[in-house]
């Protein structure tokens, strides 16, 4: 159940989304992610999400952490979730609840809630967005309980999804184009491919 605090913050998301796709067009949208084509650091990066979220390759969580750049994880933590990994996501599978998850296996050592973003979206990559702390600031949700901003963002690309499907079409038919083979993007959801293109906007254009 989504509390109405969380349905107000997700609709202003929605509308943010609506306002950033308001008038865009293919070539454009053409344009945006031919300027990463050649970044070798993001190739690496989608290399290893295409291993570990679409092919589901067994996780080794000391790569998971270097890869999506996790700071502060402890080596204690992420052996315990290498040892741990077939029952665990069998737990994230059959309960799909980021907050007690988070709350029974993120808290003792560190609080490390983008860990848990990124690992329920490797697992559930059709309903969990991998939320870091420059989406967080996208939307205003800087001063938000992390796990909050998880499902604040969520429901928010729901609710754009639902209503704008057009829009998802345009970036999914602009990267239907040969040259973006290596982002496979009829294996993506919407909402991934919607969270990809914020991931590259805010992640990677300003760098």
């Amino acid at each position: 159940m989504i509390n109405e605090e969380i349905k107000s913050k997700a609709l202003f998301v929605a509308n943010k989304i609506e306002q950033d796709f308001r008038g865009l067009n293919g070539l454009e949208l053409e344009e945006f992610f031919n300027k990463f084509k050649e970044d070798k650091r993001t190739i690496s990066f989608l290399e290893y999400y295409n291993k570990s979220v679409l092919d589901k390759e067994r996780i080794d969580f000391g790569e998971f952490k270097r890869q999506w750049a996790i700071q502060g994880m402890t080596k204690q933590v992420f052996n315990f979730f290498t040892a741990n990994f077939d029952r665990l996501k069998e737990e994230i599978q059959g309960g799909k609840n980021i907050r007690a998850f988070f709350e029974k296996y993120c808290c003792e050592v560190r609080k490390e809630a983008s860990f848990c973003s990124k690992l329920f979206h490797t697992i559930l990559p059709d309903e969990f967005p991998p939320v870091d702390n420059p989406i967080k600031k996208k939307f205003n949700l800087q001063n938000e309980e992390f796990i909050n901003s998880v499902l604040i963002i969520k429901e928010g690309y729901n609710l754009f999804i639902k209503e704008n499907k057009d829009k998802i079409n345009l970036i999914r038919n602009t990267l239907l184009k040969p040259k973006f083979a290596y982002l496979r993007i009829n294996e993506l959801s919407d909402i991934r491919i919607l969270d990809m293109y914020y991931w590259f906007k805010e992640n990677r254009e300003s760098e």
